[in-house]
C-alpha cells in the first residue's frame, strides 16, 4: 500500500489475486476470527502459511495468516459455482506442471 512501482517492490500475481488482493494488508482469519496480516511474498515463506491439498487442487492454509489470505483472495474457488480454479489445478496436475516440487502437500 502506497509502495513504490520498483522491481523489488512487486510480486507476482495473477490479475484475479491482484483484483482480490486490491489494497488490502489484513483480513479476518475465519477460524480465530482476529484480523491479522495477509501473506506477504517478498517477506514470508510460503511453505510457512500453506500446503496444497493432497489432490492439489486447493491451498490449504495452515496459519492465521495462511488462513486470511485463502479467505480474502478466494484462492480456491470456492465462491464460485463453477470452481473453475480447481478444475483448472486439476489439469496442471495431469499435465505435471502442477504443483511446484518445493511446495508442501498433505498427505
Amino acid at each position: 500500500m502506497g509502495g513504490s512501482d520498483d522491481t523489488d517492490n512487486l510480486a507476482l500475481a495473477c490479475r484475479r489475486c491482484n483484483e482480490r488482493h486490491y489494497n488490502f494488508t489484513a483480513a479476518a482469519d475465519p477460524e480465530t476470527k482476529e484480523e491479522v496480516p495477509l501473506f506477504n511474498p517478498r517477506s514470508q515463506k510460503w511453505a510457512d502459511h500453506f500446503i496444497w491439498s493432497e489432490d492439489a487442487t486447493k491451498i490449504i492454509g495452515i496459519t492465521s495468516t495462511g488462513r486470511a489470505t485463502c479467505n480474502r483472495l478466494d484462492l480456491n474457488d470456492e465462491r464460485r459455482a463453477d470452481r473453475f480454479i480447481q478444475k483448472s489445478r486439476r489439469f496442471w496436475v495431469q499435465g505435471g506442471f502442477h504443483p511446484p516440487h518445493e511446495d508442501p502437500r498433505r498427505s
